[in-house]
This record gives structure tokens, C-alpha cells and sequence, in this order.
């Protein structure tokens, strides 16, 4: 993903590529009845898309996503799937609320803190600890804080 686009946006990127997935093409007016807005404003909106290169758009025309666009889709939920194992699996939260506040974050977080987020969630996937004599799981390191500057470090 090159440079970040708007959330609001990123939200009609999101939109395009279900009702790619959907059906296979897809229409201002379909966009417009998903999203619950104007025809007027998602012509707009494809508009700015298609001058950042992320959709082919033209006016009567079945809206696509280019190369690019794809890359940002991609780009998007790998930035849900970090924000939402973060909150689960490092913040604890219920499922639930984790899948909805990534849903908000996505769009505004910076790529630098998604890309901690994630070493932080890897830090914790491969750490080795000892495995005690009732073969239950490891507790956490006493001071995580200093092991995953450490493991940073060496990434």
C-alpha cells in the first residue's frame, strides 16, 4: 500500500471488493445501496479512488479494483486480523468487541504500529519457555518488556 487513503474511503474499497466477491462485478448503485448513501456520493468517492489508481472507473461502467487497489485490501485486513489477535490475545478482550473496534482502528492506524503490534503478537507466538512437569503451558516472562526490546532488536 503506497500512500494511506482516507478511512471513508478505505471503506468503499472494502465495500467494492465484497461486491466483487459477491458478484462478481459491481455497480455505482450497488455500492450506494450497501453503504446506505448517494449515488452522487460514491461517484465522487470512486472518482478519488480512481485518481489514486486503486479502481478502473469509468461513468456506466462496472467498478474493479486495480493491482494496487488489491494491495490496499490486502494491506486493510491484515490490519484488522493484527488489531483484532492484539485485543484478544494481548488485551484480552471478548471476540466480539475485538472484531468491531478493528473494524474502527484499521483505518487510522499508522503502518509503523501495526507493524509493532504484529512483532509484539510473533514475540509472544515463538517464545520458548520451559514446559513444566504437568506438561501445562508456560507462564508469561516475568518481564516482557525488556525481552521483546531484546527480541526486536534482533528481528
Amino acid at each position: 500500500m503506497k500512500e494511506r487513503v482516507s478511512g471513508a474511503l478505505e471503506s468503499y474499497l472494502e465495500q467494492i471488493d465484497e461486491l466483487q466477491r459477491e458478484f462478481g462485478s459491481v455497480r455505482t448503485s450497488d455500492i450506494a445501496d450497501r453503504m446506505g448513501c448517494k449515488r452522487s456520493s460514491v461517484t465522487s468517492a470512486l472518482q478519488r479512488l480512481a485518481e489514486k489508481g486503486l479502481i478502473n472507473y469509468k461513468a456506466y461502467r462496472p467498478v474493479t479494483l486495480t493491482i494496487e487497489g488489491e494491495k490496499t485490501i490486502r494491506a486493510l485486513s491484515r490490519y484488522h486480523r493484527t488489531l483484532a489477535d492484539f485485543l484478544t490475545k494481548i488485551l484480552a478482550f471478548p471476540e466480539e468487541f475485538a472484531q468491531h473496534e478493528a473494524c474502527k482502528l484499521e483505518h487510522s492506524i499508522s503502518t509503523s504500529t501495526i507493524e509493532r503490534m504484529q512483532a509484539y503478537l510473533d514475540f509472544e507466538n515463538n517464545r520458548v519457555c520451559e514446559i513444566n512437569s504437568k506438561n501445562e503451558p508456560c507462564q508469561r516472562l516475568s518481564n516482557n518488556s525488556e525481552a521483546f526490546q531484546k527480541f526486536l532488536a534482533e528481528k
